[in-house]
C-alpha cells in the first residue's frame, strides 16, 4: 500500500461484503465478463437481492474493484480471485480480507499496524478503546481523517472490527485475537507482491 495513498471513508458503506464479492469473482473468472457486464448483470437479476438499483451498481463496482487491488500482476491476480470465487470458506474470507485492505488505506493501517502488531508480540487482546485510539491517532495525523465526524470513526472501526470477525481472527465479546492460520496460497501471493510487512497481520511470522 503506497503511504500517499489516500484515505477513503467508503469503507463504512461498503464493509466486508464476502458474498457480494464472491458473485462477482464468479462472474469475472467463470464467465469472463467486464466490469460493466458485471454490473448490468447483478442490476438485471438483482443478484444481492438489494432493494435498489443504486446500491446494486455501487456495489458491484466496489467489489470489481477488490478484485482489481488483489495484484497488479494478472496470473496472481486470477490466482486469488479463484480463491474468492471458489475457495473454501476461509481461504475465500482471508483472500476477501486481503483484498479489502489493499483497496482502503485505513484497513491496511489497521492490519499491519495494530492487527499484526498484536500478533507479532505474542499479545492477543485488542479492546475496543485500542481500535478507536488507533482512529484517533490517525485524525490526528492526516487533514482527509481529521474531517470525518465522530459517527464514521465509530461506524470505521465497528466495520474493520467485524472484518477480523467474518475471519474467525477475533472474538468481539472477548475482546482478543484469536488464532489464525495463513492460507498457504495467499502467503506465496502476498510474497510476490512485495506486501510482506502485511503477512504478521495474519499471525504469519516467518
Amino acid at each position: 500500500m503506497d503511504a500517499t495513498t489516500p484515505y477513503n471513508g467508503a469503507i463504512t458503506r461498503e464493509q466486508f461484503l464476502m458474498r457480494e464479492t464472491r458473485v462477482v469473482a464468479q462472474l469475472r473468472l467463470d464467465e469472463g465478463l467486464t466490469d460493466q457486464q458485471i454490473v448490468s448483470r447483478v442490476v438485471e437479476q438483482n443478484l444481492f437481492q438489494y432493494p435498489t438499483e443504486r446500491e446494486l451498481k455501487s456495489i458491484s463496482r466496489a467489489c470489481a474493484r477488490r478484485l482489481s487491488a488483489l495484484s497488479d500482476d494478472p496470473a496472481t491476480r486470477e490466482e486469488l480471485t479463484r480463491l474468492i470465487a471458489h475457495g473454501m470458506p476461509d481461504q475465500a474470507r482471508q483472500a476477501n480480507l486481503y483484498a479489502v485492505m489493499r483497496t482502503y488505506r485505513v484497513a491496511w493501517e489497521f492490519m499491519v499496524s495494530l492487527v499484526g502488531a498484536r500478533y507479532r508480540n505474542r499479545e492477543d487482546d485488542l479492546p475496543r478503546r485500542d481500535i478507536a485510539a488507533f482512529l484517533e491517532q490517525l485524525r490526528t495525523q492526516d487533514s482527509k481523517v481529521a474531517s470525518w465526524s465522530d459517527a464514521t470513526l465509530n461506524k470505521i472501526r465497528q466495520v474493520l472490527t467485524n472484518c477480523l470477525v467474518e475471519c474467525s481472527m477475533y472474538d468481539r465479546k472477548a475482546e482478543r485475537l484469536c488464532p489464525v492460520f495463513l492460507d498457504f496460497t495467499l502467503e506465496q501471493a502476498i510474497r510476490t507482491n512485495s506486501d510482506e510487512v502485511c503477512l504478521p497481520a495474519f499471525n504469519c511470522l516467518n
